[in-house]
């Protein structure tokens, strides 16, 4: 028993004086120590290691509120960066060799603890003035950027796409390729295989697979939803006065407003350029077109060779190869937005469009034994994460057809 209270006598009092550390070094970020508290602050650091200082400076970093909007790989690689910068300033401080004796060893041992209290407290200096620094990018990044704000529906549909094993996609770091299965994935995987010579300009190249999807937000806060076998090329930061990324495949962007520096995607037929919105580009058209439909807000489009012309919302523009002038007409803009929210919507569509999409998606290939039957025409909505059968069975009703799925195939027939 005796025991049993001494360890929650410790435990209580050490997270008493773990959460005196964080007030503290808050306060001493933000200047506002008053001379009691920092006796108070150095008797607490001249007591902990450089590891743990450093750690307790990145855990203040992380939980900062005023970073609470920039990415998490963007503030990992930002504390990271302190990390490098502490190591190298503790080593200059404190050479690996140590200095050789004259005579004087006792004084020498006496002056080692002092050494080290002067040299922590030296790295509490640096790390202190390198975070307020980054709280001041934070603040300067939060005043700036505005981040777009995702629906319930939308919210429902990235938690559905984690869940079902659809969320896949493979991202290139330095060549090296890693399966990742979530946006935590991407900075983990960053983190791991990134070398210390990676510098801002640097991009990353996210791929889905024929059967997958994938959610993800780029440094700026832009929230992107790849469709299946589609590509996306970024930069680790937007430097410069734009914000630019490649596009093959097709993809929803949730572009996060930023005034001063536009939201620029590159297709093969042409730029896309917002100025605050969100978007589909679909560049797998089966004669090599580029479709973009506006949603909401305003962008730009231009043809290679041509020139910008705009678009409002409902507006469909497509871009085809070697044409200077795009074709803009209104759609319904449903059936190019509820993939976002877990549902395939198609419109008098073929049999044979409609299977394309969905042999995709179940990674099957679809035969037909009847070469009339492709034209069938379906208008109607299937839930995305639906096993296949359930979605099958409700095919067979609407058309009739005999549908068999045998192995990695769909049979359809009369």
């Amino acid at each position: 028993m005796v025991t049993n209270r001494a360890q929650i006598s410790i435990t209580i009092k050490t997270r008493i004086i773990m959460h005196t550390l964080k007030t503290l070094l808050r306060k001493y970020m933000q200047g506002r120590l008053n001379g009691e508290e920092l006796d108070a602050l150095r008797q607490q650091v001249d007591t902990m290691s450089d590891q743990e200082l450093r750690s307790h400076l990145g855990q203040l970093w992380m939980e900062t509120s005023e970073t609470a909007a920039i990415p998490e790989a963007l503030k990992q690689q930002m504390l990271d960066s302190i990390n490098q910068r502490i190591q190298a300033q503790s080593t200059r401080h404190n050479p690996s060799q140590p200095a050789k004796g004259n005579g004087q060893g006792s004084e020498a041992a006496t002056q080692k603890p002092k050494a080290k209290v002067h040299r922590i407290k030296r790295m509490l200096r640096i790390a202190a003035v390198f975070l307020c620094i980054l709280v001041g990018t934070a603040m300067w990044f939060n005043s700036r950027v505005e981040r777009p704000k995702l629906s319930g529906e939308v919210m429902a549909a990235i938690q559905r796409a984690e869940q079902s094993g659809k969320n896949q996609a493979v991202v290139t770091i330095d060549g090296q390729p890693v399966s990742v299965s979530s946006e935590e994935g991407i900075a983990k995987a960053q983190a791991v295989n990134t070398h210390h010579s990676t510098t801002a300009s640097q991009d990353r190249t996210v791929t889905t697979h024929h059967d997958s999807e994938f959610w993800m937000t780029l440094e700026d806060g832009t929230r992107v939803h790849l469709n299946y076998g589609t590509q996306l090329t970024y930069p680790i930061h937007f430097s410069g006065d734009t914000r630019e990324v490649e596009l093959q495949g097709e993809a929803y962007f949730f572009v996060a407003k930023d005034k001063s520096r536009p939201f620029i995607v590159h297709t093969p037929n042409g730029d896309v350029r917002q100025y605050g919105t969100e978007f589909n580009i679909n560049t797998r058209d089966e004669i090599g077109a580029t479709r973009v439909v506006l949603v909401n807000g305003s962008i730009g489009i231009t043809p290679r060779g041509g020139t910008e012309s705009m678009m409002r919302p409902n507006d469909m523009a497509i871009l085809q190869p070697g044409e200077a002038e795009p074709m803009i007409s209104q759609v319904d803009i449903m059936p190019y937005i509820a993939w976002n929210t877990g549902t395939f919507v198609f419109d008098d569509c073929t049999l044979e469009q409609l299977m394309r999409v969905l042999g995709h998606w179940y990674n099957k290939r679809v035969e037909f034994n009847d070469d009339a039957i492709r034209e069938m025409r379906f208008t109607g909505e299937i839930d995305k994460y639906e096993s296949i059968l359930p979605t099958m069975k409700a095919i067979h009703k609407v058309t009739g057809l005999r549908i068999e799925v045998r192995g990695k195939e769909i049979i359809i027939s009369e």
